[in-house]
Order: C-alpha cells, then sequence, then structure tokens
C-alpha cells in the first residue's frame, strides 16, 4: 500500500517550517513514498524548486497550496477575523495550477488579509475551482471548525457549500496529531464521508523532517517577529513520517491509501502555459524587423570588406535563432539598457549562456569585444539574461517602465534567518540566562554566519562550546528563509497578463512575484537579473564547434 503526505509545509511557509526541501525529499524517497504535496502558506514561493527536486529524485509533485480562506474577503469584519480558516488546493492539470496562480495572485493583490496575508474567500473558489482538488486542511478548516465550535449539523452544512463547488474533488482531511478537537472533526469526516461518497484522507500535516527537529521548529516560529516570543506550536508530532508511523495512529487502511488516488489524479506540470517573452513593439514579427534593422546598422557601420560581411552572414544566421524562440523583444529590452547609458559597447555588459560572444550582442552594444565562436544557444539560455551597467536602479526602472506593470515585475528576494541572529535565537528559547548570552554573544554580528561568528569571536567560540545545543539548532535554522521581498536586481518580464503567468503578491506599496528568479526560470519565464558594472560572474568557455555561422 501506498501513502502519500498531501499536507506539507517547505520553507515558503515563511517563519513556520524547519522542511529543508532537500533533506525531506531524500527522506521521502528512502521511505518508498512515490509522490508529496507542497502545500505552503498563502503562496507558491518554493513550488518551481520543488518540483525539480521531486523530478530528480523520481518523485510524482504534487503542486498546492493552503489558503487563508474567510467568508468574504471583501467584509472588512471577516478579512480581518484572525481565526481565518485554512483550505489545502492542489492542482490536478496544468489547467489546475494556471488557476492556481491567478487564485493566489487575486487573494494577494485584492483581497489582502491585514497587509500581510492574502485571503482566499467563496467568490474566489467559484472563479478558480476548476482543475483543482481541495481537502478541509487541518481543524482549522472551515469544515472541521464550524463542526467543532457549531456541531454536526452546521458543519454538514458547510461540507456541502464545498462540494457544490468541488464535487468530488473535496476529500475531508483527518488528522491525529494530539488536539481533542481533531476527534470531534474525525468523528463526523468518518460518518459524512461515506454517506457523500466522498475520499478522506489521512495528512500530518509536515512542518520538519525528523521528530526532534520540532526544536527548530519551535525556534522559527517563536522568531517569526523578529523576537522571541511566548507562541507555542501545540504537538511535536508534525515530522515526515512512513507509512508504518501513519499507521500507528490508528486510521483505517483505506484513509491512507486514498491519498495515493488522490495523488495519482493530480498530474500538473511546469511551465503549465506557453513561453510568453517580451514583445516591444506589438508583436514578435514587428520585434524581429525592429531587430533586424539595428543589426543592419551595425553591419553599415563596419568598414567594407571580409569582416563586414563575414559578422552580416553572422547576424542573419542569429537573427533567425532569435525569431524562432520569439526573444527578439527580450533583446531589445536590454539594448535600451544600453542606449539609455550610451557610451562606447562594452559600457553595458549582458550574459546568457553562450550568448556573450554573440554578433547580436556586439550590434546591440551588449558586449565590449569582437564576436566569437559560439554554438547556437537555446531559448533557456537567451530568455536567463544577466546585464551589468553603472546604475542598475534605473536600469531596472527603465525596463520595468517600459513593459508596465501588467507584463514586468521584481523577483522575489528571500530573506534568510542570518546566522548571529539564529545563535541568539536559539539561546533564547532553549533558556540560556540573559546574562550567559550577553557576555558569550556580545560580539556577534547578525549578519554573521554560524562558524564565521564561532572562528571570529573567542567569547562565541567559548559561548558555542559551553551551550553546544544552541550551536546544533543554531546551524539548523541558519538560513531558513523569514520571509521574502522584491528583489532590487531581478526582474521577470513577460508578454502579459502577467498575474495570470506568475503568482503575485503584495507588501505595502510593492507588487512582486511569488518566486525568486530561480523560480521564475524554472517555470519558464524570462529573467533579466541587473548588477554593477565591476560585477563579473564566471563564464564557461563556448563549446568547440567545427565551422563558423
Amino acid at each position: 500500500m501506498d501513502f502519500v503526505h498531501l499536507h506539507s509545509h517547505f520553507w515558503g511557509s515563511f517563519s513556520d517550517s524547519a522542511l529543508a526541501l532537500d533533506e525531506a525529499l531524500d527522506r521521502a524517497a528512502r521511505l518508498g513514498q512515490r509522490a508529496m504535496a507542497i502545500t505552503d502558506h498563502g503562496e507558491l514561493a518554493f513550488v518551481p524548486q520543488f518540483y525539480r527536486a521531486c523530478l530528480a529524485r523520481g518523485i510524482h509533485p504534487l503542486l498546492g497550496c493552503e489558503c487563508y480562506f474567510v467568508e468574504d474577503a471583501r467584509d472588512s469584519i471577516a478579512r480581518d477575523d484572525p481565526f481565518r480558516n485554512h483550505l489545502i488546493l492542489i492542482a490536478a492539470n496544468d489547467e489546475g495550477y494556471r488557476n492556481l496562480v491567478s487564485l493566489t495572485s487575486d487573494a494577494w493583490l485584492e483581497r489582502c488579509f491585514r497587509g500581510n496575508r492574502g485571503t482566499v474567500d467563496w467568490g474566489l473558489l467559484e472563479r478558480y475551482n476548476s482543475g483543482l482538488a481541495c481537502s478541509s486542511a487541518c481543524f482549522w478548516g472551515s469544515f472541521p471548525l464550524t463542526t467543532i465550535r457549531r456541531g454536526r449539523v452546521a458543519g454538514e452544512r458547510e461540507l456541502r457549500r464545498y462540494l457544490a463547488i468541488f464535487g468530488r474533488d473535496f476529500h475531508p482531511e483527518m488528522a491525529n496529531l494530539g488536539y481533542e478537537e481533531q476527534e470531534i472533526s474525525n468523528a463526523a469526516i468518518l460518518d459524512l464521508a461515506p454517506r457523500y461518497g466522498l475520499k478522506a484522507v489521512v495528512t500530518n500535516d509536515v512542518h520538519y523532517v525528523h521528530p526532534e527537529d520540532w526544536v527548530a521548529h519551535d525556534i522559527v516560529v517563536k522568531t517569526r517577529f523578529g523576537k522571541v516570543s511566548d507562541f507555542a506550536v501545540g504537538t511535536r508530532s508534525i515530522w515526515l513520517k512512513g507509512l508504518d508511523e501513519m499507521r500507528a495512529l490508528g486510521f483505517d487502511d483505506r484513509h491512507l491509501a486514498n491519498t495515493a488516488e488522490v495523488a495519482a489524479g493530480c498530474s500538473a506540470r511546469l511551465p503549465p502555459f506557453p513561453f510568453s517573452p517580451p514583445v516591444l513593439h506589438g508583436s514578435p514579427e514587428e520585434d524581429l524587423r525592429a531587430l533586424a534593422s539595428r543589426c543592419a546598422s551595425a553591419a553599415a557601420a563596419m568598414p567594407p570588406g571580409h569582416e563586414r560581411r563575414r559578422f552580416a552572414r553572422r547576424l542573419s544566421c542569429e537573427q533567425a535563432c532569435v525569431g524562432a524562440l520569439g526573444l527578439a523583444g527580450l533583446l531589445l529590452a536590454a539594448a535600451e539598457i544600453a542606449s539609455y547609458f550610451g557610451g562606447p559597447p562594452g559600457r553595458v555588459r549582458a550574459r546568457a549562456g553562450g550568448w556573450e560572444g554573440s554578433a547580436i550582442f556586439r550590434a546591440l552594444w551588449l558586449s565590449g569585444g569582437a564576436p566569437r565562436r559560439n554554438p547556437p544557444p537555446d531559448a533557456a539560455s537567451l530568455s536567463r539574461l544577466a546585464i551589468s551597467c553603472p546604475d542598475p536602479e534605473a536600469a531596472a526602472g527603465l525596463l520595468l517602465g517600459r513593459l508596465g506593470p501588467k507584463r514586468a515585475c521584481r523577483a522575489a528576494e528571500f530573506v534568510p534567518i542570518r546566522g548571529g541572529d539564529a545563535l541568539r535565537y536559539a539561546a533564547e528559547v532553549l533558556g540560556v540566562p540573559e546574562k550567559g548570552r550577553a557576555g558569550g554573544l556580545a560580539s556577534v554580528r547578525g549578519g554573521d554566519s554560524v562558524a564565521g561568528a564561532v572562528t571570529r569571536s573567542r567569547s562565541c567560540a567559548a559561548f558555542c562550546a559551553a551551550n553546544p545545543l544552541v550551536r546544533r539548532w543554531a546551524e539548523r535554522i541558519e538560513g531558513i528563509p523569514r520571509g521574502s521581498r522584491p528583489s532590487p536586481a531581478a526582474l521577470v518580464l513577460t508578454n502579459g497578463p502577467i498575474r495570470t503567468l506568475l503568482p503575485l503578491k503584495r507588501l505595502g506599496g510593492s507588487v512582486f512575484s511569488q518566486y525568486d528568479a530561480e523560480g521564475a526560470r524554472i517555470a519558464g519565464l524570462c529573467t533579466v537579473e541587473i548588477f554593477p558594472a565591476d560585477w563579473k560572474r564566471p563564464v564557461a568557455a563556448a563549446a568547440p564547434v567545427a565551422a563558423d555561422f
């Protein structure tokens, strides 16, 4: 019998997870689990990385999200309810993931909870339910919580509301995490699920890999607001369990097996939409003509002779490649940066796989040297531009303004827990007296790595030697993202509408991608990373070719 975790929180559940991606999937593979879901709180931040890591291990990836649900997110009373409900949504197919992207974008942009959480309501579920499987989530879901607080009759009415939207793709979720409330909702599910022909599933609401990792999770949760709080998780049972451990919770095998049946019905892939590179002049064809005109002018500026003819032949071949890839608009956008800063070729430099040695980059002032021999690059390399220029912020503003908010935005930048902060958090949560913390960690900077702080500071080294558990758990949580913010350097460019291609979020007045640049690239989107002019990235040597273009 197979069992699949349909409810699991990776690092995209910011400040509520110690579930490291590679470590968790390695354990799942060792346990013989053939599939696994990602259901982070409120967004899809790590879905692309999860998808890639699953495929690398032969694990079937289930792409989902645990949404924050209220009756009506446009109702200020409902929106501000601190006891907002949870709801699990998993993409059953490509259309489902596209709907999940649109749903989470709308939740953040139109229905934001207290400015810090995107909120889903009945209206969004009715609009974007196609291709989605749904589970009732933990006992903080509206169906189980209604059952707990108002009784089984009221819970059944809530169940029927979900059935009206999702039909048999709604799965009541049971768990045994040690909460008395779960016993009430589990009993109701065991009664109601067969009456409505539903597949009840068993989950473990996974937040960390191993049983002992509850300490790391506890530290992360207690420090979600940048200081240690007295918030208590309430259970130490939410690790990544195997089938035998799940059986020990007392559930019937058929409800465990239902998880594998749900997983078998989910086949969403990345990317789930056609490639949509930016277009600057109305159509890809117009962009290609504009690119050809720029290239012809560059060739005409060379002295007549063999070198100009050779340069023109290379340009013609490369233009055909760019046209086939639909990336003329992206190159023209990069060229506008070069034109903005003016000066000789080489003041602005672009890199993209083997393209930096191309004639087109030379013609567009994106390369300072003479064209080199390179094989024709593919879309994956050209759609991942890295640009160095005198003023990265001005260049980013130029691209964002040129394409507008419907076609371009900043990528996310994940903000990690730094080593120095990790040491202080771990020491306080683990109960080290304030006097001991003050003496041993006084010279530790927040941005230090744990290893760097121990090496640099004798007092820190002595403190960690006397408190080995502090160092152990500080190293465990070091690097875990505490949140995300707009990247100053990375942009995502599309031909829009961007909120249907890329999950967005809003913090304050900034709208940006839920994905970071790496995630956007995995999802098949064009990215541009902009760095100061003195920035250098090692470039792999071009592969040898038999002949020139």
